[in-house]
């Protein structure tokens, strides 16, 4: 299954994923009070965002992620 998917999607998927898991360990460490929490959250959600970005550019460079018909 994975041999089909282009990396520009997984890319992006693990981007988002990574950016939202970092977000929500900066408002649980926040509410908590946890300043290290916070701090590895927001380094998680930053480098999140970084390959969101790439998987984005990918996209924008190479299309949709539909293979073409025949």
């Amino acid at each position: 299954m994975f041999s089909r998917v282009p990396p520009r999607v997984l890319g992006l998927a693990f981007g988002l994923g990574a950016m939202a898991a970092g977000l929500v360990m900066a408002v649980l460490g926040a509410g908590v009070e946890y300043v290290g929490l916070v701090a590895g959250g927001l380094v998680v959600a930053a480098m999140g965002l970084l390959a969101a970005i790439v998987g984005a550019i990918g996209f924008a460079l190479h299309g949709s992620a539909r293979p073409e018909r025949d």
